[in-house]
């Protein structure tokens, strides 16, 4: 297990490769019932990751898009949060998800303050099925591989909405937000003895 303190520390560019074979890897881990690096954890999560992003992906407007970021970004609070807690990681481990779900509750902060900008009442939920798939885990490297399972997720949904999105100043966000997403992916992926960044380009479509 590579050093997080120590990956944490170094600049990374955003891991945006990483979703090049996001959905063909995801598809071929339900026909074979693995996970791409964990027998357990893929096959489980691919509806429910699947079902989120498509819903965030359905979103139409500016304020609902907003909406579904922060839903999403809720999530990945409580996903940190409850990796935190769950006595399955190291020191470092466990600093890197403190750090990670602080950045989250950040996005989430800032997603919130432009949607009451707008008049929308923010949503206070989380996704709670794929938060339930955490308490099947039993290993660190099963809680770093539903992080990057998470991440990839939130960087393909981030470029979804980059399509939508019409002022300005929330499409900077999102663009900062995903990169921040794919830096956290990185890091997890390194620490998981996986290539960071394979790829120079990422649309998020397979």
């Amino acid at each position: 297990m590579r050093d997080l303190d120590r990956l944490i520390l170094e600049d990374g560019e955003a891991d945006t490769a990483a979703l090049a074979a996001y959905e063909a890897t995801r598809r071929d881990a339900v026909r074979r019932g693995l996970a791409a690096g964990g027998a357990v954890i893929g096959a489980a999560l691919v509806p429910t990751l699947l079902s989120v992003r498509n819903a965030f992906a359905a979103a139409d407007g500016d304020a609902a898009i907003v909406a579904s970021a922060i839903r999403l970004e809720n999530t990945a609070v409580a996903a940190y949060a409850a990796a935190v807690k769950s006595g399955l990681l190291s020191p470092s481990a466990r600093r890197a998800a403190a750090l990670f779900g602080s950045q989250e509750a950040q996005h989430a902060a800032a997603l919130t303050a432009a949607l009451k900008g707008m008049g929308g009442t923010p949503p206070a939920g989380t996704e709670s099925k794929l938060l339930a798939k955490l308490s099947g885990l039993r290993s660190q490297r099963q809680v770093l591989e539903f992080a990057v399972e998470l991440e990839t997720m939130a960087v393909a949904a981030y470029h979804d909405a980059a399509r939508k999105l019409r002022d300005l100043r929330l499409l900077q966000t999102g663009a900062q937000i995903m990169a921040n997403e794919g830096q956290h992916l990185v890091v997890l992926r390194q620490a998981l003895g996986k290539d960071p960044v394979p790829n120079a380009f990422e649309t998020g479509k397979a």
